[in-house]
């Protein structure tokens, strides 16, 4: 056996393998990617599966295993036969791993430095905390796993970088208390500058400037976030933070500022509105009884009932203890008994959790690990309050603990809930007597209850549980002829077959039979069906789809079934079933219906989504080409909307059946109809960015089109797809896409659709900076739109024509085409296109050096709320103003609007405008005399723009570094950057672009002839 060899991967930066301190070239790009994908999960097994998705994401080869066993067999030589020792890369049933210490690992030996520093700063040892982060942040080389291309590897790299962000932050704070101020004001404007209203950031900033002696840059940030937070979420900085602003307004000593808590972001309250509390006295004093920090109270009732009240109760003590933690109130339905029967996921309650505090889509890791990170770590500095209602297991809940924070978790469920760390459990019991005959007489009224003993008979009878106590009280208060003693002798009769769902509703049993039965056939029938509806609630029109019923009469029975308390109406029009209600549904459903009585429910479920999708997307996108279907009469109403805003409004709050609708019809074999429910919801999927959930989707759906032959809905559902993807900046997936579009629709007559492939294909080549070949496939569009005489779709094609004669340098031929596009937006009344037309001439202005025409273009088109309607339009325009302000003149307002519009860009996921937004921030350092933040910029945007394969930014960001670092003096790397840019230039056919990084190429090796280099 040969000698021990030491190795170690290092994935923060360049994916690298060192051996005994030399660096290994690790082969293909495929053979780094997969010991990346092995790496960040070191000593645990991944699956086959999940391997070919991280290095291929949706699009592997034909045989990727086989793949995947060829490169296990080439890393296995590296880290086996070179050791002389142990297989490193050990394959089992499905899976592969790598079997290291984890601290042979950079990204796992940074995480290790930074607990082991956080544990060692609440020990009070900040010497050593502050050694510990120092060497955790010397790991990083660059972005992590930097030159990997796909959506794994960007979550990953997400995912790092926030807990880089979190040490980073937890070392400052160490670092302001040893008075090191002015080192760290760089450093910390720069982070600021890319997290501008991160509270805690921002409070560190202030405190820095105060320290070395800039109480007005200090005020400066303060001002900066609450004008921010006041724009963009109408709130205000949090107390700490103004409580900050105050101390060093009134000049308090620096030492002073040091001990009080940490600021605060802007806190989330999504509590729901409840009924009234009756009884729980000893209940509520427990919860309020100021638990220790990081508690968990779990409220469980025996034998696992459900109906006894523990949601109620938990957001009563909630709403109580608000004033204790004013970072957040959250509520969220861990859906334990939903009518799928699938609770919510550990990976979408975290999501959730982590978009109620404000986290963009964008930041979010696509991993577990990662989640549960990032929530923890953004918890650490806060004190919220968070209902996690009807939990499954500890397994679902496990996750979600919080760590080391001052936050209170309280949770509901039907089960003991054992394992979890720092859990206190609360049992909850039925009502007692007395209280439970207050609840009923609340809710029935004194007037028919005045006689005690019979009301005392009725609760006994409902076995105290509060959910029966409420069913029982609503039956009796919606029939006027009843008394107490009539309902009596109802609740007294033997129990029929409700008895026989499930010993667990024992309780409830005799009071839902009561309710059940005096239902008539018809109402019974529907309140079963409604069970099957596949969204957390339902309106009047899906109800009546499923039924089967006129619109009216659903009304009705909707009613009547909200009367009888077996119905909950959380919102005007939006109903739902209380869980364990719910349940006994299903139970009897597939117990008296059966699956072939089911059926015709689902499919007229499946139909409705299908028609008020289509209609949907026919008012809300008109101008969208559609797959040819006959209107054929419906045997159900659709919603009736007065424009498309409301139709808009009616997918987001039916996105979510709408999306089980098109599940269920692929797993039930209605695959034309999944297929049809997929393209009327591309366009609403890709406007609110839901391009994970939509890629699945019209992948199905070009599949079912091309097996059944159909040409055209298969051309167009591989449009959809390649625009899913495109959105994702997976670029040569949707160059695939396109092209397979483009062949499809070679087959038919048909020159529209062929005219938005290519009109696809132009934008997709445009994004790789490929600029060529977008025209090409631009002028391929223009001819054949000629052809048709459509005003609007000339317009369009006739903008992209305009920036991509742009980017080239053909500035006249750029105008000719802008200003035609101007008018046919505006002949076919398309005010979102006429505004990005008014940007586009404005950069076309700006670039031929006529500034005051941009900047009088685009005010006058941002003060127009007919043009500036949406976020990223606003946002466009507030990067296009930007650029035509005068430096350094007026950089703070230039930075203002940069900064706007760089959040606005991060919430909406576009990653290629944030890139472009971070290199003009970065020009406006650069001409303001602050390189070092241009330099800090350039970087950014590059990372940003190399992540998605955008060719021109990064030709642009690359040059804007070198023009930096030129004025700093660090000609070598300038000239590194500038020769880069200048390949990127030539390769992507901008010739303008090349000759300006030829010149200041040029200039700069004549200064370094005459000077030296660095």
């Amino acid at each position: 056996m040969g000698a021990l060899v030491e190795f170690e991967i290092r994935i923060l930066g360049s994916i690298e393998l060192r051996v005994d301190g030399r660096r290994d070239p690790l082969g293909t790009a495929k053979e780094r990617a997969m010991i990346a994908a092995l790496a960040v999960d070191a000593g645990r097994p991944v699956a086959l599966d999940s391997l070919v998705h991280r290095l291929w994401d949706d699009a592997p080869p034909a045989k990727p295993r086989a793949s995947l066993h060829v490169y296990a067999a080439r890393i296995r030589r590296r880290l086996g036969e070179r050791a002389g020792g142990p297989t490193r890369i050990v394959q089992q049933a499905h899976t592969y791993s790598l079997v290291v210490d984890p601290d042979s690992v950079d990204s796992h030996r940074f995480q290790r430095l930074t607990a082991e520093a956080l544990a060692r700063s609440d020990d009070g040892d900040g010497p050593r905390a502050l050694a510990l982060l120092r060497e955790a942040d010397s790991l990083w080389r660059g972005d992590p796993l930097t030159g990997m291309p796909g959506l794994w590897a960007e979550s990953v790299r997400t995912n790092l970088l926030e807990k880089r962000l979190a040490a980073t932050l937890a070392r400052v704070g160490i670092e302001l208390r040893t008075g090191r101020y002015a080192e760290l004001v760089p450093d910390l404007s720069t982070l600021f500058e890319l997290h501008p209203t991160d509270e805690t950031l921002a409070g560190h900033l202030m405190v820095a400037n105060y320290g070395c002696g800039r109480q007005a840059d200090a005020l400066r940030t303060f001002d900066t976030v609450r004008r921010r937070l006041g724009e963009e979420f109408g709130s205000d900085p949090g107390e700490a933070l103004t409580r900050l602003y105050q101390l060093i307004l009134n000049r308090v000593p620096v030492s002073g500022l040091l001990s009080g808590p940490e600021p605060v972001t802007t806190a989330p309250h999504t509590l729901p509105s409840h009924g009234d509390l009756v009884g729980r006295d000893r209940e509520m004093l427990t919860l309020l009884a100021r638990p220790p920090a990081g508690s968990v109270i779990a409220l469980q009732t025996i034998s696992g009932m459900g109906g006894v009240g523990k949601t109620l109760l938990a957001l009563h003590a909630a709403r109580a203890l608000a004033p204790h933690y004013p970072d957040g109130q959250l509520h969220l339905d861990l859906s334990a008994h939903t009518a799928d029967g699938h609770p919510l996921s550990p990976e979408s309650a975290l999501t959730r959790l982590l978009r109620d505090f404000g986290v963009p889509v964008t930041d979010l890791p696509d991993d577990l690990e990662g989640l549960v990170s990032l929530w923890r770590t953004l918890l650490s500095t806060r004190r919220s309050v968070i209902v996690l209602d009807d939990a499954a297991d500890a397994e679902q809940v496990a996750p979600l603990l919080p760590g080391t924070s001052e936050s209170l978790l309280i949770i509901t469920s039907r089960r003991r809930l054992t394992g979890l760390p720092g859990i206190r459990s609360l049992f909850l019991d039925v009502l007692p007597a007395d209280d439970a005959s207050t609840l009923f007489r609340r809710l029935v009224g004194p007037e028919r209850t005045s006689d005690l003993d019979e009301v005392a008979d009725i609760v006994r009878l409902c076995g105290h549980l509060p959910l029966a106590v409420e069913i029982a009280a609503g039956r009796l208060g919606s029939r006027p002829s009843w008394t107490t003693s009539h309902l009596i002798e109802k609740l007294s009769r033997e129990h029929g077959r409700l008895n026989e769902i499930r010993d667990g509703y024992r309780k409830i049993a005799g009071v839902f039979e009561m309710s059940y039965h005096t239902l008539g056939t018809e109402e019974r029938t529907i309140f079963r069906q409604l069970s099957l509806h596949f969204g957390p609630d339902f309106t009047p029109h899906s109800a009546a789809a499923l039924t089967g019923l006129p619109l009216e009469e659903t009304e009705r029975v909707l009613d009547s079934l909200l009367d009888a308390h077996l119905l909950q109406e959380p919102a005007p029009e939006r109903f739902r079933f209380h869980d364990l209600v719910g349940e006994c549904a299903r139970s009897l459903s597939a117990t008296e219906d059966r699956y072939e009585g089911q059926l015709p429910a689902v499919r007229r479920m499946i139909d409705f989504y299908v028609h008020g999708a289509e209609k949907a997307d026919r008012l809300i996108y008109p101008r969208r080409l559609k797959v040819d279907i006959e209107e054929a009469a419906t045997e159900f109403a659709l919603p009736e909307w007065q424009d498309a805003s409301a139709a808009r409004h009616w997918l987001v709050q039916e996105h979510g059946a709408l999306v089980a609708a098109e599940h269920r019809a692929r797993g039930n074999g209605l695959t034309r109809q999944a297929a049809r429910l997929a393209h009327a919801l591309a366009a609403h999927l890709d406007e609110e960015g839901y391009w994970g959930e939509a890629r699945p989707m019209h992948t199905a759906a070009a599949e079912f089109w091309h097996e059944s032959g159909e040409r055209r809905p298969e051309a167009l559902a591989l449009i959809d797809l390649g625009t899913t993807l495109a959105r994702a900046g997976r670029y040569e997936a949707a160059l695939a896409a396109g092209h397979a579009a483009m062949r499809a629709a070679g087959t038919l007559d048909d020159p529209a659709t062929d005219a938005e492939a290519r009109h696809l294909l132009g934008v997709i080549h445009w994004h790789m900076g490929q600029l060529d070949e977008a025209l090409s496939f631009q002028n391929q569009t223009l001819e054949r739109r000629l052809r048709s005489g459509d005003i609007w779709q000339l317009a369009r094609t006739r903008n992209n024509l305009g920036i991509t004669h742009l980017f080239l340098g053909n500035h006249t031929t750029s105008m000719e085409f802008f200003v035609s596009a101007l008018g046919g937006f505006r002949r076919s009344g398309d005010a979102r296109e006429e505004f990005n037309v008014l940007n586009n001439l404005s950069d076309l202005h700006f670039q031929t050096g006529d500034r005051e025409s941009a900047r009088r273009l685009l005010k006058k088109s941002l003060s127009n709320p007919r043009l500036a309607g949406t976020p990223l339009a606003r946002a466009t325009g507030q990067v296009n103003l930007a650029n035509t302000m005068e430096m350094p003149e007026e950089v703070e307002a230039a930075l203002d609007l940069y900064r706007e519009a760089l959040l606005s860009f991060r919430q909406l996921g576009d990653r290629r405008n944030a890139s472009i937004t971070l290199h003009r921030m970065g020009v406006a350092f650069e001409e303001s005399g602050n390189d070092d933040q241009a330099v800090a910029h350039h970087e950014r945007a590059l990372d940003l723009a190399t992540g998605i394969g955008a060719g021109h930014e990064r030709m642009l960001a690359l040059r804007g570094m070198a023009a930096a670092e030129r004025r700093l003096g660090r000609t070598q790397s300038a000239a590194r950057h500038l020769a880069e840019a200048l390949t990127l230039a030539q390769h992507i056919g901008a010739m303008d672009e090349a000759a300006r990084t030829q010149a200041e190429f040029a200039a700069l090796q004549e200064e370094s002839e005459g000077a030296g280099t660095e």
